[in-house]
C-alpha cells in the first residue's frame, strides 16, 4: 500500500525520483503580513525591509539596530527570563545556554573563510568543545540546494576527540546577490537567528542543535553552525510521505506546539510583533494584489473549480488572520517533508524538523493541514486526514493541551486555508521555471482539494 502511495505521488507531481528537481519554496513566513503596510507599492518598492517588511513582521532597525548584534552565550543573566506557560508543565527558565553568539567573534558569511581558530571560539562558547582543541578546520563544500542561504559541511581534527563532533554543519547566506538581499530584506535571516537564539530553548521540537549564531542584518552577514545530520535523509515534496512517516511528523508538531500553546508571552519571543487586526489588513491587500500575477501565470494549467476556489477567497481571506478563536503557539508554517530529516543510520534521530526562516506565532493546525496535504494526493490524503488528525488531538491531549474533536476538526478546516494564500504568494514572486511552475500547480491543486473538500472558505464568511 504504501508503495503504491509513493508511486502514486510520484506521478501525481510527475516530476521524477527522489531528490531530482527539488524545488525549494521561497520561504515566506507568515510574518509576511505583521507590520503595518501604507500600501502595496511602499512594500514592493522597498527591498530592504526597513520602514515595512511584509515578507516578516520584524523592523529591522528597530529590533536588532543599525551595528553589529550577537549575543554572548556567557551572559545568561542578561538573556533569560522566567517563562510563565499556560499549560500544566512546570514554568521553566528561557535562557540561550548552548549557543555561542560572541561578542567578540568576527561573523564568517562565507564559509571559505572559517577556520581552525574561528571555529574553535565558537564551539568553546558553546561548550561543545570543553578542554578541547581543534587542530584543524575543513570546507568540505556545500550541501543541498536552499535559495535563501547555502549550507556547507567542516570536518574537524581535535586534539581530544572523545566526545566531540567530527563534522559540523554551517549555514550562510545566499551566494547569489539578489536571492541574499530578500533574505535580508525580508526576515529570513532574522527569523531563524531569533528561533536559535530566543524561541528553540522554550519548545520540545527535534530542531538540529546550534552551536553558533550570528547576525549583523546592516552589513548583511549571518552564520549558524549546527550539528551534522549526515546520518539523516531529506524527504521530498514530490515524492511525499508514508502513513509512518506522517505520524512522525505528528509527533513533532506536538512537541513544537504544546509547550507554548496559549502562551501569553510569544509577542514577547519576537515571532510577531503586530497585532491581528494589522495581519488582517496586509494578507487581503497582499492576496488581493498578487493573485491576477498568479492566475495570469498558472490560471489555465489549474482545474476551474480549483482556479474558483483561489479567486473566491480574495474578498474573504483578511479575516483568517484574525484566527479561528483557538489559543495560538509556536508555528513552523513550512512544515512539509522536504524540511524534515529522516534516520538512515541506526543512531540518527528518527526525524528532525529544519527550515526555521519562518516560524511564528500561529494556529498550530496550520502546520498539520500543511503537512496533511502537502504529503500526500488528494485521493490518499482523503483516506488517512482523519487518522492523522485524531493522533495529533490525542497526543496533544497526553501533553496537557485540552483540544476537543470538534474543535480540532474545524481548526483543521480552518488552517486549510494556509496552503491557499503560501500558493498565491509564492507563485507571484518566484523567479519563473519550468519546475517551478509544475511545483505550484501541484500545490494550487493540492491544498485547493482540501479547502474545498471540507467548505473551508464558509468559515470565513
Amino acid at each position: 500500500m504504501e508503495a503504491d502511495a509513493r508511486d502514486e505521488w510520484s506521478k501525481f507531481n510527475s516530476l521524477g525520483d527522489r531528490g531530482k528537481g527539488r524545488q525549494q519554496s521561497p520561504g515566506l513566513p507568515w510574518s509576511a503580513f505583521g507590520s503595518p503596510i501604507a500600501s502595496v507599492d511602499e512594500v514592493i518598492t522597498d527591498p530592504h525591509g526597513i520602514k515595512t517588511d511584509f515578507f516578516g513582521g520584524l523592523r529591522h532597525r528597530e529590533v536588532f539596530g543599525p551595528a553589529h548584534f550577537s549575543l554572548n552565550f556567557g551572559q545568561l543573566d542578561a538573556y533569560s527570563k522566567p517563562f510563565n506557560q499556560t499549560h500544566p508543565y512546570e514554568a521553566r527558565e528561557v535562557s540561550v545556554y548552548g549557543v555561542s553568539m560572541g561578542q567578540n567573534l568576527d561573523i564568517r558569511s562565507d564559509p571559505t573563510t572559517i577556520d581552525a581558530p574561528w571555529m574553535n571560539e565558537a564551539l568553546r562558547a558553546s561548550g561543545i568543545a570543553g578542554s578541547a582543541t581543534i587542530t584543524k578546520c575543513t570546507f568540505e563544500g556545500f550541501v543541498g540546494t536552499g535559495q535563501t542561504g547555502c549550507n556547507a559541511r567542516f570536518s574537524l581534527a581535535w586534539d581530544n576527540p572523545a566526545g566531540r563532533p567530527k563534522t559540523v554543519m554551517g549555514k550562510f547566506p545566499s551566494l547569489d546577490e539578489t536571492a541574499r538581499a530578500t533574505g535580508f530584506g525580508g526576515t529570513a535571516y532574522v527569523t531563524e537567528y531569533n528561533f536559535y537564539s530566543r524561541i528553540a530553548s522554550t519548545v520540545d521540537v527535534r530542531a538540529p542543535k546550534c552551536y553558533h549564531a550570528a547576525l549583523n542584518v546592516e552589513e548583511q552577514q549571518f552564520c549558524l553552525i549546527m550539528e551534522d545530520l549526515s546520518g539523516s535523509v531529506q524527504g521530498d515534496q514530490f515524492v511525499g510521505l508514508t502513513l509512518d512517516e506522517a505520524e512522525l511528523a505528528i509527533d513533532q508538531a506536538v512537541l513544537l506546539h504544546a509547550p507554548r500553546w496559549g502562551d501569553p508571552t510569544l509577542p514577547e519571543s519576537g515571532v510577531n510583533p503586530s497585532t491581528l487586526e494589522e495581519r488582517s489588513a496586509n494578507l487581503a491587500m497582499i492576496y488581493g494584489f498578487l493573485l491576477p500575477a498568479f492566475v495570469d501565470r498558472l490560471g489555465a494549467r489549474l482545474e476551474p473549480e480549483i482556479l474558483k476556489v483561489i479567486e473566491d477567497a480574495a474578498p474573504v481571506i483578511g479575516s483568517w488572520a484574525l484566527g479561528s478563536g483557538t489559543p495560538l503557539t509556536v508555528a513552523h508554517y513550512d512544515f512539509r517533508p522536504d524540511n524534515f530529516m529522516f534516520a538512515r543510520e541506526p543512531d540518527a534521530p528518527p526525524l528532525v524538523v529544519v527550515d526555521w526562516q519562518t516560524v511564528n506565532e500561529g494556529l498550530g493546525m496550520v502546520d498539520v493541514a500543511y503537512l496533511i496535504a502537502g504529503s500526500f494526493t488528494p485521493e490518499r490524503r482523503r483516506e488517512v486526514e482523519k487518522q492523522l488528525i485524531e493522533s495529533y488531538r490525542v497526543k496533544l491531549n497526553a501533553a496537557g493541551i485540552s483540544y476537543d474533536a470538534d474543535t480540532c476538526w474545524r481548526d483543521y478546516q480552518f488552517g486549510s486555508i494556509w496552503g491557499l494564500i503560501i500558493t498565491v504568494l509564492a507563485t507571484s514572486m518566484a523567479a519563473r521555471t519550468e519546475r517551478g511552475d509544475d511545483l505550484f500547480v501541484t500545490m494550487a491543486t493540492q491544498y485547493g482539494h482540501l479547502v474545498l473538500d471540507h467548505e473551508a472558505l464558509s468559515l470565513l464568511k
